[in-house]
């Protein structure tokens, strides 16, 4: 009896203990909550080195943006049409059951925050019309009645010292050849006579067009015709290809 008597005293005088560790517990469970604080100090030096690495990432990224792409240089990649320089800006245009529209290729501008291009006609209700898919790839019916504008822009741009525009498609007319014109803010240019071939397979018609596209200039617009020749082309893809510095 003696026995059991004292193993209820040390157990009874045990539990208070018990009691008191897990108040530590919760008191450690509260400096697990100042824990918390030094983990959210840690994590403020976690969100330093965040930072840190944020810098980082903007550097090298910069850095290495720098160095893939720095200001003023066309990063296009080479010409599709083969003309000098560096592509600035491509388009193709796809067919949508018969309605062309526009599928935007390349923009290696270093301003691109105008990028922009469509087809418009002369007359209320245009549609852009898909044609010759079967002959060839087909491509915008550009004629007398419409004309296609690219939005652009020339900043970061210190120099241009070759634009060339070029088409990729062929004369919409089945006896005469063609050719095409163009206009911006700056000036106004054409293709010679007879420039677009009226026979498949299509082919790349490049001109020059150095002097209407100057640089640095933020809200240019390119307006591309046919004509004077054979008013009617089939235009695949549209590019412009740049020697800048």
């Amino acid at each position: 009896m003696r026995r059991v008597g004292l193993l209820i005293l040390l157990v009874a005088c045990g539990h208070p203990g018990g009691s008191d560790n897990g108040r530590d517990a919760s008191t450690g469970g509260g400096d697990g909550d100042g824990s918390i604080s030094d983990a959210s100090v840690t994590g403020d030096g976690g969100g330093d080195a965040g930072t840190g690495n944020d810098d980082a990432g903007s550097n090298a990224g910069g850095d290495a943006g720098g160095m893939d792409a720095p200001a003023g240089v066309i990063t296009g990649g080479p010409c599709m049409s083969g003309a000098a320089g560096a592509t600035a800006y491509r388009v193709r245009w796809a067919n949508g059951g018969g309605t062309a529209y526009p599928v935007y290729e390349v923009n290696g501008l270093p301003d691109k925050t105008r990028d922009h291009v469509g087809a418009y006609g002369y007359q209320i209700g245009f549609t852009a019309q898909y044609v010759d898919p079967y002959l060839a790839q087909g491509g915008l019916q550009l004629d007398g009645s419409d004309f296609v504008d690219i939005d652009l822009s020339t900043v970061g741009i210190a120099s241009i010292t070759s634009a060339k525009l070029s088409i990729y498609g062929r004369s919409f007319n089945t006896t005469a050849s063609g050719s095409f014109n163009w206009q911006t803010f700056h000036g106004t240019g054409s293709t010679p006579t007879n420039f677009v071939s009226n026979v498949a397979p299509y082919a790349w018609y490049t001109a020059d067009m150095t002097t209407e596209i100057p640089p640095g200039d933020g809200g240019a617009k390119l307006r591309i015709k046919a004509g004077p020749s054979s008013g009617s082309l089939v235009v695949n893809r549209i590019e412009l290809c740049v020697v800048a510095n």
